[in-house]
């Protein structure tokens, strides 16, 4: 039952956004080719309103975990410190119901992000924890009940703290810890050139649509064939306008997968490319939470135990580290625990083998979980470094073709013309 109730709820959670873009590819099939273009405008609108309030998200958190990072190694009370941050904050409520209903009314797939990831806006959420602190209640159990107003690498750094005795190194330690905050640096870079090809093809259907007839009106009175570029452009577009089903199916499907990707961390996983950084940055905060943890005195077994209990880590994390515990309970080393959980990589296992030889194991942990968040963390950038400008390359030729195809019908007029 424990473990059914999380993927029903990512069913749940699926299965409602299959519902809102299914509704969004209804309406595009009834409108042709204009309503597809509508589609692609109202997803790329959706889309940039999920990502300005993720983006806003991530910032208000990072400003708590600061202010939580500062109260405990100031000694200061963290309901007093909290309370304190509320009321510094900016707060605009009307405009803020505005945006809110504004959002409700225009953007459904940001209105399904925001019933997904809570309704409650941030400060409600800070008041919320202040109460919970101010009642008696610990942090971490706080920040358990209310996990929208922190990450979940700040909410394991508190459940590790708090059993280490460490809470302010901990805390510290997850913010430079946060390699996700990558994929928000990288995202904007990626997402720009689709944005352009999506303008360049709205541009390109409007050519199509109202230009190109007269075009061919004209030649056929001139009594002359079409250029044989603009006869190509003539028939993609055809082509494109009987493939227009399949478009909006192919749309649909890559929505779907990228949305269960997101929302399932045992599909994240298993995901080229996608889940070979989710793995290295899992096994990073494993590897570095499996080092603090050893280095106050627990036991291999005990730290592992820890880890599997810490609700905050996912489903598939979690299924692996019981068989790490398992087999570390047979009596085998910690490297083939890890290594054959895949929790571990397989270049790291004699490296750790070694540590555990000469007593330097929560050292080593530590710094080989550091070196695979920073090799996750190169990765990301060097993805965006490098298909960035290959996506605007490719976007360049298809303007180009796009432009001298329509131009070359006016320039073979003017020569008749001139002659």
């Amino acid at each position: 039952m424990h473990n059914t109730i999380p993927t029903l709820i990512v069913c749940l959670q699926i299965g409602g956004g299959l519902i809102v873009l299914g509704l969004m590819v209804l309406v595009a099939m009834v409108g042709g080719a204009v309503g597809l273009g509508g589609l692609v405008f109202l997803l790329l609108v959706n889309g940039w309103a999920v990502y300005a309030f993720l983006s806003s998200r991530q910032g208000q958190q990072d400003e708590l975990a600061q202010v939580l990072t500062a109260a405990v190694e100031g000694g200061v009370p963290l309901a007093a410190a909290v309370r304190s941050y509320l009321e510094d904050r900016p707060t605009n409520q009307e405009r803020a119901r505005t945006l809110v209903i504004f959002g409700c009314m225009l953007l459904p797939l940001y209105t399904y992000t925001r019933l997904w990831i809570g309704w409650w806006s941030f400060d409600r959420l800070v008041t919320a924890l202040a109460d919970r602190l101010e009642s008696g209640e610990s942090l971490s159990g706080a920040l358990q009940a209310l996990p929208q107003v922190a990450c979940r690498e700040v909410r394991l750094a508190v459940s590790l703290g708090e059993a280490t005795g460490a809470l302010g190194p901990c805390l510290r330690g997850a913010e430079r810890e946060r390699w996700s905050a990558a994929w928000f640096e990288v995202a904007p870079r990626l997402l720009y050139p689709v944005l352009v090809l999506v303008f360049v093809l709205c541009i390109a259907s409007f050519l199509m649509i109202a230009i190109v007839p007269k075009f061919r009106k004209i030649f056929q009175e001139f009594g002359e064939p079409l250029p044989q570029l603009t006869r190509t452009l003539i028939d993609c577009w055809i082509a494109f306008e009987v493939f227009i089903p399949v478009v909006l199916l192919m749309m649909f499907l890559a929505f779907v997968a990228i949305a269960t990707v997101i929302a399932n961390p045992t599909v994240r996983w298993y995901t080229p490319i996608v889940g070979r950084l989710y793995r290295w940055g899992m096994q990073a905060e494993i590897l570095r939470a499996l080092g603090r943890l050893l280095v106050v005195g627990q036991t291999v077994p005990q730290a592992l135990g820890f880890l599997t209990d810490a609700a905050v880590l996912p489903l598939v994390v979690r299924r692996r580290l019981d068989v790490a515990t398992a087999i570390v309970e047979r009596g085998e080393p910690l490297a083939d625990a890890l290594g054959g959980a895949g929790l571990l990589p397989a270049t790291m296992a004699p490296l750790v083998r070694s540590a555990e030889k000469v007593r330097t194991l929560p050292w080593a942990l530590g710094e080989l979980g550091a070196h695979l968040a920073d090799r996750a963390f190169r990765l990301v950038r060097w993805v965006s470094v490098v298909v960035a400008p290959l996506m605007v390359v490719a976007i360049g030729a298809v303007v180009g073709f796009i432009v001298i195809a329509m131009f070359l019908p006016l320039i073979q007029l003017l020569t008749r013309l001139s002659t």
